[in-house]
């Protein structure tokens, strides 16, 4: 059914004002029996999810905090919490790697802590965009809602802080990834952060008080980020928006992005090696073994590798392992880290293009990018991993067959258009794509975004429904407050 514009009016007035009496959470949906939804969305763009850091970190209240604002946050959250904050406090101390033995101190009551060691898991999924299906890829909307209902977080008013257990990359990419993943699920990024080095290392420079046991609490309540009436899936990049802007708008892809008008700067996020293409970016050694014989499935584990090495074209070089230290994985100056990206011949205002290996390694890198610095970028998540797979490949019999066979695909990556510095990988170190004729003529590769448009707006049930409920506040669409 459609409502003229003046009718939708009178009926958000209506709401407004019948909202004496009603419940806390009551809304103009519930309160009319219409479904507003998709009408009452707002998009943003990336520039609107940027976030730019203080320069002394001790001044952020979200995005890259401090263990000292931790600390502060944690002594007495009703007191010192933002001030545009209504909800709880929940800290995830990422365990990947093993437990350090300490735990954050918490009240139970409005500040929660949780130690976890699968959070890739719990936030990512294998997705089929429509070309090539990649694993490590944001989680589907149930997905998402589930994960608020297991620690109780309500996206509406509630701060979450990822922080590492013990220091290192696994746990560090963890963080910056699961920062992504409830951004681009449309959690506010004022009430988002992610913590500047470890607990372990916080706690042994007194700086934060932990505890060497653990009791489990829990708000036992949760919400949907579809409540919030926001729309941050424009953080993402895909492979169609990447090839359509290379080729400067003129491709016969579908449902792409038009080349943005301030032009884009495409940055490669992998290590040096990676991105020479003098070394293989996606396995090594004994990962090899019998890759004839597996699937893609096989190779999104990380088993074999891309059918070629080689960069994305016109990339330039952002090296991941000159971000942070080394030894405490805590990020490096404000002023460093614009001096790194300024290296690379950025031109300000332009929209980044970033890409890596995959996404949960690379989320380092658009941390800093987008995060810190607060420079508007999208994310191509499948990355290398994807694109270095679609290229053209004859395998010789008893090999495995290559991603594209037909030299005219329209998804074809292995050309002087569209990529730099091309080297092909053995036969027998190439996985079988089992990409079938039709997918390579397909011509969107919006499939994942698509998705996601709508379960967020509820119009479609793909994505499935968890527990809970939640205010839309903070950007929201709550008639009544809340």
């Amino acid at each position: 059914m459609r409502y003229p514009k003046y009718k939708l009016l009178i009926l958000f007035l209506f709401a407004v004002l019948s909202c004496k009496g009603q419940p806390e959470y009551a809304f103009l949906p519930q309160n009319l029996k219409i479904d507003l939804t998709p009408f009452l969305f707002r998009n943003y763009t990336p520039l609107e999810l940027a976030t730019l850091s203080n320069s002394d970190y001790n001044q952020n209240q979200s995005g890259l905090i401090t263990g000292t604002k931790l600390s502060r946050f944690l002594s007495n959250w009703s007191t010192n919490k933002p001030n545009y904050v209504f909800g709880n406090l929940i800290v995830f101390q990422i365990q990947s790697s093993g437990s350090s033995g300490r735990f954050v101190f918490f009240d139970g009551k409005q500040t929660y802590a949780y130690p976890v060691s699968n959070l890739n898991e719990l936030l990512t999924d294998t997705r089929d965009d429509g070309v090539l299906s990649v694993d490590g890829i944001v989680g589907k909307g149930k997905k998402i809602s589930d994960f608020f209902a297991i620690y109780g977080i309500d996206p509406a008013i509630d701060y979450v802080v990822f922080a590492q257990d013990t220091s290192n990359l696994s746990n560090l990419s963890s963080a910056t990834f699961a920062y992504y993943a409830l951004l681009y699920w449309g959690f506010p990024k004022e009430r988002l952060a992610v913590l500047n080095g470890s607990i372990a290392d916080l706690t042994a420079s007194n700086t934060l008080f932990t505890t060497p046991s653990y009791n489990y609490a829990n708000s036992n309540r949760a919400g949907l980020t579809k409540t919030l009436l926001r729309d941050h899936t424009s953080i993402q990049l895909t492979i169609g928006d990447l090839i359509h802007s290379i080729k400067n708008g003129n491709s016969n892809l579908e449902e792409v992005d038009p080349v943005p008008v301030e032009g884009y700067y495409l940055i490669d996020g992998r290590p040096n090696a990676a991105f020479t293409g003098t070394t293989n970016s996606t396995a090594s050694g004994s990962k090899y073994t019998n890759c004839t014989t597996k699937t893609n499935a096989s190779f999104v584990s990380n088993s074999c590798v891309t059918t070629y090495e080689g960069r994305v074209k016109s990339a330039t070089n952002l090296v991941p392992t000159d971000l942070y230290d080394g030894t405490s994985f805590q990020f490096k100056s404000f002023l460093q880290l614009g001096t790194y990206l300024t290296n690379t011949g950025y031109i300000d205002q332009k929209l980044i293009y970033l890409y890596g290996e995959e996404g949960i390694r690379t989320s380092v890198v658009w941390f800093v990018l987008h995060q810190i610095l607060g420079k508007p970028t999208r994310f191509y998540e499948a990355g290398w991993k994807q694109f270095g797979a679609l290229g053209l490949r004859s395998p010789t019999s008893g090999s495995s067959p290559s991603a594209i066979t037909q030299p005219a695909s329209y998804w074809r990556t292995d050309i002087s258009a569209l990529a730099d510095a091309i080297t092909s990988n053995a036969d027998a170190n190439v996985p079988n794509y089992q990409l079938d004729f039709t997918r390579q003529f397909t011509k969107s590769s919006n499939k994942i975004r698509s998705e996601d448009k709508l379960f967020l707006r509820g119009s479609s049930t793909s994505g499935g429904t968890s527990g809970g409920s939640g205010a839309p506040s903070g950007g929201g669409g709550n008639a009544c407050g809340g």
